[in-house]
């Protein structure tokens, strides 16, 4: 009888473990120096209260440091390959290891890749530069992430299964440099059977592979990310979505309205996800903004708009930004199936071993 007892009580801890709800599908929101000054100053501007996005509603949270392999301060590349591979590298590279006594570096296997290997469905949508340092993480390996043409043509020839499903953003320089090296941005996309949009507006729910390599500004991101989740739930083995939404605060009022649209963004992709999907939030690094007066009663949004009208700047702003990133932790918050798993001081790294073992996965 004893025997029994202990053997029920070594299989406790097993059998535990594989009742953990497993995530099908993985959304990553990265918000690109979307630290902890933005998001309280962003929630502010929008709710005139301090915890009032929707992201403070998470119920799972950790912060998250964001030093790359070379330095404490990380620029996106190292800072996004650290989330979607599970190591660091240098400021610059993306999802690669620097060269050793002269060899090349190791070749890191991303999330996305993860995913294109298993069969699932894979987006990338981003309102930046679609061959830029965060969305190029998921799908390209190159020391410098000047690379335009380089680490887009991986794109176009990927490492495992089809390459990414739906991919979304900025052309920004893509075509030019495409042509430089002897190719067509067009051509190829038609080549690797993406159907072409002009608009992410235009991307229809039942299109399987979509390319929209834009020209302009933001896009309304609400109903364009409905109709790709619309997409990407077809595949019953699941799907990986990355979707990028730039905060940087060095143009003030654009970054927290971008950090605004982003927390809706969250809240009605929350609404609409299968019940099986992991939702994660996390920045590649912080930015230095910092809320340092202002008035409760009074909308900061007027408060702020004083401030950058004034002839001559206050001696103490409502709000103060220096143009750089900064190294203190981010946030990172999750919500669905192994956002349990997320809590305390963690390295930017282990996002990526979140991601793994809610879909169950492990590293090969």
């Amino acid at each position: 009888m004893k025997t029994k007892t202990c053997l029920a009580l070594l299989l406790l801890p097993v059998l535990a473990f594989a009742a953990e709800p497993r995530a099908k599908n993985v959304i990553l929101f990265l918000g690109d120096a979307g630290g902890i000054p933005t998001l309280n100053a962003a929630g502010i501007r929008a709710h005139d209260k301090p915890q009032s996005l929707y992201l403070h509603s998470f119920p799972h949270l950790a912060l998250s440091d964001t030093s790359s392999l070379d330095r404490w301060v990380t620029d996106s590349a190292a800072g996004m390959t650290a989330i979607v591979t599970g190591e660091k590298t240098n400021n610059g590279m993306l999802s690669l290891l620097p060269a050793v006594n002269g060899r090349p570096g190791r070749t890191l296997k991303t999330i996305l890749e993860y995913a294109e290997e298993r069969g699932l469905s894979t987006g990338v949508v981003t309102n930046m530069p679609v061959w830029d340092a965060t969305p190029a993480a998921c799908y390209s390996h190159v020391v410098s992430r000047k690379s335009t043409a380089e680490i887009f043509k991986q794109a176009l020839n990927p490492r495992f299964g089809d390459g990414v499903d739906i991919l979304v953003g900025v052309d920004k320089g893509l075509t030019a440099a495409a042509q430089k090296d002897g190719w067509d941005l067009g051509q190829g996309l038609r080549d690797a059977r993406y159907q072409v949009y002009a608009s992410p507006a235009d991307i229809p729910a039942d299109a399987p592979r979509v390319a929209s390599i834009y020209e302009g500004d933001d896009f309304v991101p609400g109903p364009v990310i409905s109709n790709i989740l619309r997409s990407l739930v077809r595949n019953p083995k699941g799907f990986f979505l990355m979707v990028e939404w730039d905060m940087h605060t060095n143009k003030l009022i654009k970054g927290l309205d971008r950090a605004i649209v982003m927390d809706n963004l969250i809240r009605q992709v929350a609404g609409e996800a299968p019940a099986d999907t992991l939702i994660v939030f996390a920045a590649d690094h912080s930015f230095d903004l910092r809320l340092r007066g202002g008035k409760r009663g009074e909308p900061l949004a007027a408060q702020i708009d004083a401030q950058l009208a004034a002839a001559t700047p206050p001696e103490k702003p409502v709000v103060r930004v220096d143009d750089s990133h900064t190294g203190e932790e981010i946030i990172v918050a999750a919500r669905g199936p192994g956002a349990e798993r997320l809590r305390g001081f963690i390295p930017n790294t282990a996002i990526f071993h979140l991601m793994m073992d809610a879909y169950g996965w492990k590293e090969n």
